[in-house]
């Protein structure tokens, strides 16, 4: 999986950039129980839900 192009997302709180939660090794990404991305905001230091099919569904 190329985890550049997926990187970063746009944070729903903040407009900020959300960085992508993955594994130390920085090759699996971390997924909610939907499988959707997960993010992490430092500006607010929220996490949040991407999900590329349903952009309502952020949390």
């Amino acid at each position: 999986m190329n985890l550049e192009r997926i990187k970063y997302q746009t944070c729903p709180y903040d407009q900020e950039e959300g960085i992508l939660l993955t594994d130390l090794e920085e090759v699996i990404p971390e997924t909610d129980d939907d499988g959707n991305l997960q993010y992490y905001c430092p500006s607010c230091s929220n996490t949040f839900t991407y999900c590329d099919c349903d952009r309502r569904d952020r949390r």
